[in-house]
């Protein structure tokens, strides 16, 4: 299960929503792609989901182009992008029974509706009408929708939006689920959201991969806040450091643990205020975006 983006682009006329994207990405795992609204994430979704054309690049799924060969590429892959809206008319099961014709499944239909109510917890509210759903109801059934035939690679495009915390919890915890056997790329502008449920995060500002932790050390980093100044710092513990103002941003050896780190730091005369780890997933998205 594997997708390559190649230089990919989209225009709207004189507007470019996404540029020259580049990404390979195979599973099993969850990629999480962070940005701000009108950075590019839902652009990229519906590229990768062929619901609009690029104006260049291409899409391989499975090394299958999708422009080229919509059907055979698709068929690895179920996709919820934006909101779901149901025909209001239409129960749960109508609406999963009539996905599944639309997915190609002709045997054992009912047996494929029956998996997915139980993945996503549909049970209670399987025959009420869509019109009377939660926005969350609505959520867990647009997923099972994704997830007919069982797909390789499952596409989400900000799959919490709009939820409560219970309903935000439950679907990052289907998401773990889904990742261990599974590959799937969500969008989301949440931070938490994506250090949660991601093995791999990406950030897109203004149609442009800004970042891809992939190409990050991922080494752990202390975040020490301090008063007075420095001269010098001298410790066994500590690989590398950064004085930024009053904080200093250490990378520890393997072996060291905040304790021998903070220790030194007071021997060296550093009035040492807190020691927390560093989170520079935080601080890389809010340099990057502002």
């Amino acid at each position: 299960m594997e997708i390559s983006i190649r230089n990919l682009t989209k225009r709207y006329g004189r507007i470019l929503a996404l540029n020259k994207i580049n990404m390979h990405a195979s599973g099993p795992g969850c990629i999480a792609i962070l940005g701000p609204n009108g950075a590019g994430k839902t652009t990229m979704l519906k590229l990768i989901s062929n619901i609009i054309k690029p104006t260049d690049g291409s899409v391989l799924i499975n090394n299958i182009n999708v422009s080229d060969y919509p059907e055979r590429a698709l068929k690895y892959l179920g996709a919820l992008i934006e909101q779901p809206e149901f025909y209001y008319y239409l129960n749960g099961y109508e609406i999963l029974k009539f996905a599944a014709k639309v997915k190609g499944l002709k045997n054992n239909i009912d047996d494929e509706i029956k998996r997915l109510v139980d993945l996503t917890d549909m049970n209670d509210y399987l025959y009420r009408k869509t019109g009377t759903y939660s926005r969350g109801m609505k959520q867990r059934l647009a997923l099972a929708v994704a997830m007919i035939g069982d797909p390789e690679i499952i596409i989400l495009d900000e799959p919490t939006f709009g939820l409560d915390p219970k309903g935000m919890a439950y679907i990052r915890d289907l998401i773990k689920n889904l990742s261990r056997e599974k590959l799937v790329i969500l969008s989301t502008h949440l931070i938490y959201e994506a250090k949660e449920v991601s093995n791999r995060t990406l950030i897109i500002d203004h149609g442009e991969i800004k970042y891809d932790s992939i190409n990050s050390d991922n080494k752990r980093k202390i975040l020490v806040t301090f008063d007075g100044s420095i001269s010098n710092i001298k410790s066994d513990f500590i690989r590398d450091f950064v004085i930024d103002k009053n904080r200093i941003i250490i990378t520890p050896r393997e072996d060291a643990d905040n304790y021998n780190i903070i220790y030194d730091l007071i021997k060296n005369g550093v009035k040492v205020n807190s020691a927390q780890d560093y989170d520079d997933l935080e601080e890389t998205y809010i340099s990057i975006t502002s």
